[in-house]
């Protein structure tokens, strides 16, 4: 796709952190000597008011945000300003001025997906976890990746039924850790949860990658009822 007119200028508008879907919002306007004022309009669009803007800076290039993807865009005259207006997560906003902009493809959006493992009744050993079907995962067995992405969140609740130890989740790709897990320190009885995020691209997996989850217990614990759930990102 192409879009090519001179004194064309694009803005894209990203969000950070949309629940299933983070995407780029993308609106064509003219150009004004009021960057600010510009940036206001665009965010005011998306929720965020005016006197809410803390401060308004430009971002490097080089340092961009894992779910802005730019790989299609002619990047001589880009500039990306980061709006923080005082939420959870800033807001970005695209400006490209150019002769012609070319886009040879849409921009790429990161959908997040859960792969759902778990295990009912009491356990006072080391295991793999069951897939959301109740298979037992091994290190062979799992769900098998269908596009390549990076795990973006684990989390596990378990009940403590007795004795005291530690317990890890670990997650495998292919067999081999994965380098992401959950700790829960089992010290007392009862319900008990972790949770972790990581960013995308840091945890990665390939199309067939098998991903299976093992529960590694240390001490005479026993536990019962775990619950687990993987994040995954895919472009």
């Amino acid at each position: 796709m192409k879009r090519g007119t001179k004194k064309t200028f694009i803005y894209f508008a990203v969000f950070m952190g949309v629940l299933m879907l983070s995407g780029v919002f993308a609106e064509t306007i003219g150009l004004s000597d009021d960057t600010r004022k510009i940036v206001n309009d665009i965010i005011e669009k998306q929720g965020v008011n005016e006197e809410d803007i803390q401060s308004i800076e430009i971002v490097n290039l080089d340092s961009l945000p894992s779910q802005i993807d730019i790989k299609n865009i002619d990047t001589t005259n880009l500039i990306v300003y980061q709006v923080d207006y005082g939420g959870e997560k800033p807001v970005f906003v695209l400006t490209a001025s150019s002769d012609v902009v070319e886009t040879s493809a849409p921009l790429v959006s990161t959908y997040k997906m859960l792969l759902n493992f778990g295990l009912a009744g009491e356990v006072s050993e080391s295991t793999f976890l069951e897939t959301a079907n109740g298979v037992e995962g091994s290190l062979e067995k799992g769900y098998v990746m269908m596009r390549e992405g990076s795990m973006t969140g684990l989390s596990t609740n378990l009940e403590i039924v007795s004795g005291e130890g530690n317990i890890e989740v670990i997650v495998y790709i292919n067999g081999e850790e994965a380098g992401f897990r959950n700790t829960i320190l089992g010290n007392s009885e009862g319900v008990k949860k972790d949770y972790d995020t990581q960013s995308l691209g840091v945890v990665g997996f390939e199309k067939g990658d098998v991903i299976s989850v093992y529960v590694k217990a240390e001490g005479d614990v026993v536990f019962k009822d775990v619950i687990n759930l993987i994040e995954i990102s895919t472009n």
